[in-house]
């Protein structure tokens, strides 16, 4: 059976082509040349170069998902990175404010609000502000600026930042002399993933994320 070919025809200063693109080698392409080579030779090496370009595979897109998983069986907000998976924000009892939204639920919603904010390129520092009348943990764009959407709702209004501290289990001094009653933190979300901050001892303590192995898929 005869392969198929593309032949080149060259009349003049009018090229035709006859037979698929798909079809074409640099074996297979047999120019019928009537009058100048340049043409077909032309021809040959541009088609060559946009096939090799096409065929090169493309890298993965790295992201990163956010899901409700588990520390130690307590619902769990976690981050699964490009490098490995970490924990966010561990769900026990005094992480949650609102009595009666339970653990599970509370970790479910606030893991899909971290992946909406990190779709949209707004999830770039954590800290704390009032929305709606009531203190919560909230993104904003830059720091020392203003909440631009909600995580969850903070409980107690004694000490925010310390309660933002003890949430994403780290340690960040005062940058300046303000009160540490009333000094707003600032987490880079960033620096959080790479493990920038020195963290407290605790349940889930977080540490940067680790290749994973036979992880379940979650979404």
């Amino acid at each position: 059976m005869k392969r198929p070919l593309l032949t080149v025809v060259i009349r003049g200063s009018k090229v035709r082509t006859i037979a698929p693109l798909q079809t074409l080698t640099t074996q297979a392409l047999i120019p019928v040349i009537r009058g100048s080579q340049v043409g077909a030779i032309a021809l040959l090496q541009t088609l060559t170069a946009a096939t090799l370009t096409l065929a090169q595979p493309q890298p993965p897109v790295e992201t990163t998902r956010f899901f409700c998983g588990t520390v130690e069986e307590i619902p769990t907000t976690m981050a699964r990175t490009p490098n490995g998976e970490m924990p966010m924000v561990i769900w026990d009892k005094n992480a949650i404010k609102d009595p009666e939204i339970n653990a599970q639920q509370q970790c479910e919603e606030v893991s899909t609000r971290f992946q909406t904010y990190y779709d949209n390129g707004t999830l770039n520092y954590i800290t704390s502000g009032i929305m709606n009348g009531q203190l919560v943990a909230c993104v904003a764009p830059g720091e020392n600026e203003p909440c631009s959407g909600m995580l969850f709702p903070l409980s107690g209004g004694s000490n925010p930042r310390g309660m933002l501290q003890r949430m994403f289990r780290i340690r960040v001094a005062s940058a300046g002399p303000i009160a540490e009653t009333t000094d707003r933190l600032y987490i880079s979300f960033d620096k959080y993933l790479n493990g920038e901050y020195p963290q407290l001892p605790s349940l889930g303590s977080r540490t940067p994320p680790v290749p994973r192995r036979d992880v379940p898929q979650s979404r």
